[in-house]
């Protein structure tokens, strides 16, 4: 492959991702040694193939650091009132110690109706408005995990975030909305570009 221009890294996660799992593995059987068994819950609706992947992978990186995985999977035209009972009902539960919802779901099921059924204490992924209203507050909450990712392989490289100039491309809820505001809160200067940036190319550089 072509030199990256002068200036640029490739970052890898895979080693750092495997730490935080091993290190992961260490406290659940700590909290095994106290009768504890951490749990997540995997709520999904309908078998979208690439929601399929996802799932395999965090089913995979839960056994891998020792957490048991609960499946909740509804059939595909499964309505919003019942994907939210469910929800509820896993929220409920004392034996779950954390919630996943997986996205894109499928319609008529409607995601943000089933995201705020989530209780905020287990939502892993940080997308409850409760604890998206923590994150542009600065208080302690879950975060989204890619762009936390982000930001812990910013961290494990030594790349400091501190008055440097960051550009995120793409303003999603699940990636560029929240990583804009965890590079903030780290004392950047961001600009978050989107499909109506007029010269993205030019930002960029």
């Amino acid at each position: 492959p072509a030199e990256a221009p002068a200036g640029l890294r490739l970052l890898d996660g895979e080693a750092p991702a495997a730490t935080v799992r091993m290190a992961v593995h260490v406290e659940v059987e700590r909290l095994r040694g106290e009768g504890i068994e951490p749990t997540l819950a995997l709520v999904a609706v309908g078998e979208d193939p690439a929601s399929q992947i996802y799932l395999k992978r965090k089913r995979a990186a839960c056994a891998e650091a020792g957490i048991r995985v609960t499946d909740a999977l509804l059939p595909a035209g499964t309505g919003t009132a019942d994907v939210v009972a469910r929800v509820r009902e896993l929220g409920a539960d004392p034996g779950v110690h954390g919630l996943l919802v997986q996205l894109p779901m499928m319609s008529p099921a409607d995601p943000h109706a089933v995201l705020e059924a989530v209780p905020p204490g287990k939502d892993v992924d940080g997308f409850h408005p409760v604890n998206v209203g923590r994150l542009v507050a600065g208080h302690p909450a879950p975060r989204p995990c890619t762009p936390a990712g982000v930001v812990a392989l910013l961290d494990r490289y030594a790349i400091g975030i501190e008055g440097k100039e960051a550009v995120v491309v793409g303003r999603s809820n699940i990636v560029g909305k929240p990583l804009a505001l965890m590079l903030l809160a780290r004392h950047a200067t961001v600009t978050l570009c989107h499909t109506r940036t007029r010269d993205l190319a030019a930002v960029t550089r």
